[in-house]
């Protein structure tokens, strides 16, 4: 079995690493729609690299509501510190890869990022492959894009469905 999955894991990330990786952007001015996406790939870089500055620059001062994928219920708000941050990546972290990263304006001051965040999960000595859909909320404080929520759904490894490159063509 577990061989297996191991295939079926292979075998996702090569369709996923082939398929165009382009932002697409509906409703947002062009300027903000790539700001907030750029800032989406900025901030999983800066988390892949254990760069916590970098990672909590990128969130909002009034702190953060998340969902994560483990199923557990939604988190209340968290404003969390770059010593917090450092401190949790001595036991978590991960690399991480955003694909598919798409921009919509919700109104001048909100942006819904939504992509698909794939990588290795470590804990401890422990390393996982990774895969969850991410819908992101980026609001603008004094002028500048913030991470306010995100919420993270699981993306199994070959479960109900398996990523082709025909999911991503548009249907005119």
């Amino acid at each position: 079995m577990y061989k297996f999955v191991s295939v079926s894991c292979l075998a996702a990330l090569f369709v996923l690493s082939h398929v165009n990786n382009l932002p697409a952007h509906e409703n947002a001015s062009n300027t903000d729609a790539n700001t907030c996406v750029k800032h989406v790939q900025d901030y999983w870089a800066a988390f892949s690299r254990m760069d916590a500055d970098a990672a909590i620059a990128l969130h909002s001062a009034k702190g953060v509501y998340a969902t994560n994928s483990d199923g557990s219920f939604h988190k209340p708000v968290k404003i969390t510190s770059v010593e917090e941050m450092k401190k949790n990546f001595l036991t978590y972290s991960g690399l991480w890869t955003v694909y598919y990263p798409e921009a919509i304006s919700l109104s001048n001051d909100v942006i819904l990022t939504r992509y698909y965040l794939e990588g290795l999960s470590k804990a401890g000595a422990s390393k996982t492959p990774y895969r969850t859909r991410v819908t992101h909320i980026w609001v603008k404080e004094n002028g500048k894009w913030r991470t306010r929520s995100w919420h993270f759904s699981p993306s199994t490894y070959g479960g109900v469905h398996v990523t082709q490159s025909s999911d991503f063509k548009s249907e005119d």
